[in-house]
């Protein structure tokens, strides 16, 4: 070790990930590598493959005082295929790996699986293999999921334009006020509909997997809405010389939303734009296509929101009222273990 290396926590998650892929050898032609939602692998003879993976630790991603092993299971596969729906792709199999204390009960991985296999169900796919191993204090789960691309092809999340117009699916904050709530020592499922509703956002959320391929063919670009509104503008931006405008009385922050905020005293529109884990979709669409990808969404039984555009001067700007103010940096940092931007730690 160099005495005066950076720690991980210094270097941050984006830093870390920056550093890995310096190292790495340039990618084949026609591959979306590090730096996407989901790695596109073409294939020689036509066609070509999704990939995603992600991790979930004990204590750091969920709790067992807070969410039961079935719902882990489910929400294992859900924030993986929300990275198969944000490239427009078809999820078709998975692969799990769990690290397991020997002194766990095997009922408790039993039902971890059982939320695997519904979830699996749900988004049409099915588990081809894995790897188990002992564990010393935590349990580990990762899932790794491949799709297809939908006909459109991969739509990465870097080919926004100027003039676009950026649009949400579903409602932003209400994953965030759902874990604010399990930190004040509400649990599942709570004891009013506002509660249950902002509590499954966090512990059971849904992917928009039918809705990333209704929005593939429209969009220039797309991503899921999982480390917060603010953050994902910023990588739906990072490149290109541009940047985005949104107004706060349009962000599709919801009653039950409002009445987590008001019950804790904070101000939603934060949850909205930093709080992430809602993995709804973000997209970049031109102005004469909203219309219709807002039929499109409308028709499967969801919402689209018009929430601001793609502006040719770089940073993320808020509208509010008669004030347009620059938005700061923030989000959740694996390595930081805390929300920038917001005043609560995780777990």
């Amino acid at each position: 070790m160099t005495e005066n290396a950076v720690k991980v926590r210094e270097l941050g998650e984006q830093g870390l990930i920056a550093m890995i892929h310096r190292l790495q050898a340039q990618p084949p032609l026609g591959t979306i590598g590090i730096g996407d939602d989901a790695a596109y692998v073409p294939a020689p003879a036509g066609g070509g493959w999704l990939v995603t993976s992600d991790m979930l630790v004990e204590g750091i991603h969920f709790r067992f005082d807070w969410t039961d092993p079935e719902q882990l299971g489910d929400r294992a596969v859900a924030v993986n295929m929300s990275d198969i729906a944000a490239m427009g792709g078809v999820p078709r199999v998975a692969l799990t790996s769990i690290s397991i204390p020997g002194d766990y009960d095997s009922s408790r991985v039993e039902a971890i699986y059982r939320g695997v296999a519904r979830a699996l169900d749900r988004y049409h796919a099915v588990l081809v293999g894995g790897d188990t191993v002992g564990g010393v204090e935590r349990l580990v789960l990762d899932v790794t999921v491949l799709g297809e691309p939908g006909p459109a092809g991969p739509i990465a999340r870097r080919g926004a334009r100027p003039g676009d117009r950026l649009v949400v699916t579903g409602r932003l904050g209400a994953a965030y006020a759902g874990y604010r709530l399990l930190e004040a020592g509400h649990r599942w499922p709570g004891t009013s509909s506002w509660e249950r509703s902002v509590l499954r956002a966090q512990l059971s959320p849904e992917a928009r997997v039918a809705c990333g391929q209704l929005l593939a063919p429209l969009a220039h670009a797309l991503t899921d809405v999982s480390d917060g509104l603010q953050p994902e503008l910023q990588e739906l931006t990072r490149f290109g010389g541009i940047g985005a405008r949104i107004y706060a009385d349009r962000l599709p922050v919801d009653r039950a939303t409002r009445k987590a905020a008001a019950r804790l005293g904070e101000d939603p529109l934060d949850w909205a734009l930093f709080g992430g884990e809602d993995y709804e979709l973000l997209a970049a669409v031109p102005p004469s296509r909203v219309g219709e990808a807002q039929r499109r969404v409308a028709a499967e039984g969801f919402v689209l929101t018009e929430i601001g555009e793609i502006t040719d001067q770089p940073g993320i700007r808020l509208v509010r009222g008669e004030e347009e103010v620059k938005l700061d940096a923030g989000g959740f940092d694996h390595f930081r273990l805390e929300w920038a931007g917001l005043a609560a730690p995780r777990p």
